[in-house]
């Protein structure tokens, strides 16, 4: 989250993290179907949210789907087939549409709220069963991501400032955001050296995009809540909002990511050296 924010929420917040971050790493940890089980959970938190804030609905046939392109996508990945996993996603996708269509409605929505939700759930796993460097990938996204909304939450509370982007979120700083972008950067620097190997400026310069790619994604979840009038996706998490505030920058990082692993075929761990 890039901006300020009130005291008041700040203990919740960090008693919330105090839990949530342990679980992620010991599912991050565990892979398989451990994580795949606590990645489409989270998913299909997302997806409520979204549903209720787009459809204005807490369940029906649009969740449905959701939760089928989640669960399908996943057991798939989980018996090696990504490439079914995503056409998967894509087929539930096109069947939201078609279903929007005859019953008069936008379909638009239902394709990007699928897609929005199910394919980085998919890419953060994929990544992890990535060989070599499947478990450091992912580590090093995490600590990216955690780094760069902490760091962006405290700048802007505390020096506050002219707004990033005030037509979409009046809350966001550049004070925040160069926070963010600075400690995302400093948190792979201390990583690669903690691990005893020098990142190269190809590393450095992958993780500064991971740090603004995060930054994107908490922009365009403001502009989802702010297009739809709704101030938080949820009370799900206390001191954070719901799944979709707290993982919005994941997302867009983690597709970011994936996209780049795809189209290179290694990950930019691969650049940094013994």
């Amino acid at each position: 989250m890039i901006g300020q924010a009130s005291g008041s929420s700040l203990w919740p917040r960090i008693l919330a993290s105090l839990i949530l971050i342990p679980a992620a790493l010991a599912a991050v940890y565990a892979g398989g179907w451990v994580l795949g089980i606590w990645v489409a959970a989270a998913g299909i938190a997302m997806s409520r949210e979204w549903v209720r804030i787009v459809h204005r609905e807490d369940m029906g046939w649009r969740f449905a789907l959701h939760v089928v392109a989640l669960v399908a996508s996943q057991a798939l990945l989980a018996i090696d087939r990504p490439d079914w996993a995503l056409a998967g996603i894509l087929l539930a996708a096109l069947i939201g549409s078609v279903v929007a269509q005859s019953r008069e409605e936008r379909g638009v929505w239902v394709i990007l709220g699928i897609l929005y939700v199910a394919v980085p759930c998919l890419s953060f796993v994929w990544l992890r069963h990535l060989v070599p460097y499947g478990f450091e990938t992912v580590i090093w996204l995490l600590c990216v991501v955690w780094a760069t909304d902490s760091a962006a939450y405290v700048a802007g509370s505390i020096f506050g400032g002219p707004k990033l982007a005030p037509l979409i979120s009046p809350s966001k700083t550049w004070a925040g955001a160069i926070a963010g972008l600075a400690a995302g950067t400093a948190a792979s620097i201390v990583l690669a050296q903690v691990a005893g190997v020098a990142p190269s400026w190809q590393f450095i310069g992958a993780s500064v995009a991971l740090s603004f790619l995060t930054q994107c994604g908490d922009l365009a979840e403001s502009f989802l809540k702010r297009t739809f009038g709704v101030k938080d996706a949820s009370d799900l998490i206390p001191g954070h909002g719901g799944a979709l505030d707290r993982l919005d920058g994941l997302i867009f990082a983690t597709l970011g990511l994936g996209a780049f692993v795809g189209l290179v075929g290694h990950s930019p761990v691969a650049w940094v050296s013994p």
